[in-house]
């Protein structure tokens, strides 16, 4: 009896989070995809993924919710690979 509440709980919270999902296109004044820096580019979001990224005139809204973003730049799928997680501002050998 438990598994079946369980499986019931899982299938019916999944399809609940699929419906909340929704899509965004940002607008921001700039794009800068790691080694230019675009003007006019746009960014459309859908449900937790990047699905395109490029000029406003090639990227269509598709019914998603616009999200201006004046001076602002955007860094889409940035990934921070480099951080020193134990690092101190101190010594701790004293």
């Amino acid at each position: 009896m438990n598994r079946l509440f369980l499986a019931c709980l899982f299938f019916l919270t999944r399809s609940a989070i699929a419906q909340i999902q929704t899509n965004y296109l940002l607008k921001p004044d700039r794009v800068f995809d790691g080694e230019t820096m675009h003007e006019g580019w746009v960014v459309q979001v859908e449900g937790d993924k990047i699905d395109a990224v490029g000029p406003v005139a090639n990227v269509p809204a598709n019914g998603a919710e616009v999200i201006e973003l004046p001076g602002q730049t955007l860094l889409p799928g940035l990934i921070e690979g480099h951080s020193h997680l134990f690092l101190h501002p101190y010594n701790e050998t004293l």
